[in-house]
């Protein structure tokens, strides 16, 4: 995130400093880069929870009894595995990560288009 604007240190009553920023532009780049650093680890937990979920239904005996189901209705090799589980949860993992970092970045061109406007957030700092 770039080009924030900072005033002189003010003194306040016990002469605790005091600066104010003002965050007017957000640079696209640099928001799509982290929010593909945040959308990585979302995927990485999204996998794990689902390995971790199929496995716990699959201890359960739940996919034993749906494949027995499938296979009594109809006569396809039908089964639900941990590697078709897999499977669908990486593609779902990568269109997330994708479509975050995306995301982000549009997120920050509204946000400079917003701050034009507004003059961005300001924001007071103090040192205690």
């Amino acid at each position: 995130m770039t080009s924030s604007t900072a005033t002189a240190p003010a003194t306040a009553a016990q002469g605790t400093r005091v600066a104010t920023l003002r965050l007017r532009r957000i640079d696209p780049w640099s928001a799509m880069k982290t929010g593909f650093v945040f959308a990585i680890g979302l995927a990485i937990a999204y996998v794990i929870a689902t390995v971790l979920i199929f496995l716990f239904a699959d201890f359960s005996g739940v996919f034993e009894s749906i494949n027995t189901t499938i296979s009594d209705i109809s006569n396809s090799g039908f089964s639900v595995s941990l590697g078709a589980v897999l499977a669908v949860s990486l593609v779902f993992a990568v269109i997330e990560v994708v479509v975050t970092s995306l995301l982000f970045a549009v997120l920050a061109m509204l946000y400079n288009a917003a701050a034009s406007v507004t003059g961005g957030v300001q924001v007071k700092l103090a040192e205690d």
